[in-house]
């Protein structure tokens, strides 16, 4: 590592790098406003918003009324104020997102720094970071990881200076990027964090003799500086204080959701995103290109040098990420978001011990790419995303959301109450909620809607949403959400199809409908405790 002076070299290329971050701030600003939301987390991030909003209830995060149980509130409250300040809707979902990609920018440069690297890498380490495919995708679309992924890189980038002797009293910087990443996304925060911290200190010690009282006594002045105990307090605080108001006001069931099953459920049993345990091996190549293929190398230089502290800290930060994520059975590649300042490091270290030539020319051909993917992101943002282009080049509609305009322009023109057969997906709350004058209205099975046929609970006119998949099929017995009898005349007209998630069909209920006798229908799937939340 090297403390050596920045050349006049060097600040020519800070201040090139520097004016480039910002021409691509610009642009993404400008990018925000000129397309809808993203599905799957977008529709849910804005209609969460418009709900804290329309409801007064900034506490609970609700999409159509109902507690969502994905997510602390971090990300949903930055959205909210970004939206004070007269923001579209949409365009304010996205900003926190965007002020996270920056400030994590910023705090990398702040711990390469921290750590004593090369002058160069200094330099260029947020545009090496800062064109990776997976922190693109992933602070672009509205989604907590992105808060989760600044926060832990604040943490680290507090203990590299706690160690290295910049911090005089309590590390405030450690704990308040642990509080923002737990606030982020919940005890996950601690748990990409904290152990992977003893594991560098525990390399630190050198010999490993639990059995030794000497060795406990040297272990506690380690630990000592990081004050653990007041810090881990400080991490939990603003968590644990939303978790008791939310129990307060919807019930400690709601706290359940969202800490045990969203947490330790999900990580153990796989409700959905099951892959094997290798399943990072695959995915790293894509997320991290190009400078994945400096991997391989990195890692083999890792151990040489893993008594050195900048390697070590990068080192147990990476792997113990990869391997706490790969534990999980429900894993998706976007989890490694948190790593990738520490892989991105390690990648730009390894070019140090190639051969000369071979070191300059890979250098430059992996900068060269990361300034042309952030180029052609730019030019994206500002051409394509803000509409200022041809028909051709604008962004098509989602096919999440294709055809739901349809449905809100016909009832608007032909007024009616508006039905959905089981719980509408978040996109169809999105378009379709200001039409409904407030919660959605839903039936949760084909026994519950003939059923409230008979009993006149719905008036002749009534629109019904099906989605197609749910409809009864030839080839296969019926499931217990299908709705069996299917809709047909003289009880329900079908109006038109729309592409929206699959496939929704509207149909009007007719005058004969009202009254008509239930008819056998399959036995609804049994509730669960969780049905009384939205979750992903």
């Amino acid at each position: 590592m090297s403390d050596a002076t920045p050349t006049e070299a060097d600040r020519r290329l800070r201040r090139f790098v520097d004016a480039a971050l910002v021409l691509f701030a610009l642009a993404w600003a400008i990018g925000l406003f000129g397309y809808g939301p993203i599905p799957a987390t977008e529709p849910r991030f804005a209609e969460i918003v418009r709900e804290m909003f329309a409801r007064g209830n900034f506490l609970v995060p609700t999409i159509n009324g109902v507690p969502y149980v994905e997510y602390p509130p971090l990300y949903y409250w930055l959205a909210a104020l970004a939206r004070t300040t007269g923001l579209p809707l949409v365009a304010a979902v996205r900003v926190p997102g965007m002020a996270a990609y920056f400030l994590w920018l910023f705090f990398a440069r702040r711990l390469s720094r921290s750590l004593a690297l090369p002058e160069r890498f200094i330099t260029l380490f947020p545009v090496v970071l800062g064109a990776l495919p997976i922190a693109l995708y992933n602070f672009f679309l509205a989604h907590t990881d992105s808060w989760l992924s600044l926060g832990v890189l604040v943490a680290y980038t507090g203990y590299v200076r706690l160690r290295r002797g910049s911090v005089h009293g309590f590390p405030w910087e450690l704990w308040a990027g642990t509080a923002v990443a737990t606030l982020a996304k919940g005890p996950v925060g601690l748990a990409i964090t904290l152990p992977a911290m003893g594991l560098d200190l525990l390399g630190d010690m050198g010999s490993f003799r639990p059995w030794s009282p000497a060795w406990w006594r040297a272990l506690w002045s380690e630990l000592a500086p990081l004050r653990p105990f007041r810090g881990v307090i400080l991490a939990l605080t603003p968590l644990a204080l939303w978790a008791v108001a939310c129990g307060l006001k919807v019930g400690w069931a709601f706290d359940r959701a969202t800490f045990v099953y969203q947490n330790f459920t999900r990580y153990t049993q796989g409700i959905d995103h099951f892959h094997g345990a290798l399943f990072y091996t695959h995915t790293i190549w894509g997320d991290f290109a190009p400078w994945s293929l400096l991997l391989p190398w990195a890692f083999f230089l890792l151990w040489r040098h893993r008594r050195e502290p900048a390697w070590r800290i990068l080192g147990v930060w990476a792997l113990w990420t990869i391997v706490f994520f790969s534990l999980a059975v429900s894993k998706q590649s976007k989890y490694l978001l948190p790593a990738a300042p520490a892989l991105a490091a390690l990648a730009l270290l390894s070019l140090s011990e190639l051969p000369g030539r071979i070191s300059t020319f890979v250098d430059r051909v992996f900068r060269g790419l990361s300034v042309v993917v952030l180029t052609l992101i730019a030019l994206v943002f500002v051409f394509v995303l803000s509409g200022l282009t041809r028909p051709w080049l604008v962004v098509p509609t989602p096919e999440t959301f294709r055809g739901l305009p349809r449905v809100r322009a016909w009832i608007q023109a032909h007024p009616g109450r508006l039905v959905s057969y089981t719980w509408p997906q978040p996109p169809t709350v999105y378009e379709l909620e200001p039409i409904t004058g407030g919660p959605f209205p839903w039936v949760r099975s084909a026994r519950a809607l003939y059923r409230d046929l008979h009993e006149k609970r719905f008036a002749a006119g009534t629109y019904l949403l099906v989605p197609d998949a749910l409809l009864p099929a030839a080839n296969h017995p019926p499931s217990s959400l299908e709705l069996v009898p299917a809709p047909q005349s003289p009880w329900f007209r079908p109006l038109f199809t729309i592409p929206a998630q699959g496939g929704l069909t509207l149909y009007e209920i007719l005058p004969p409908a009202v009254g008509m006798s239930a008819p056998t229908t399959p036995s609804p799937p049994p509730r669960s405790w969780l049905d009384r939340f939205d979750t992903d």
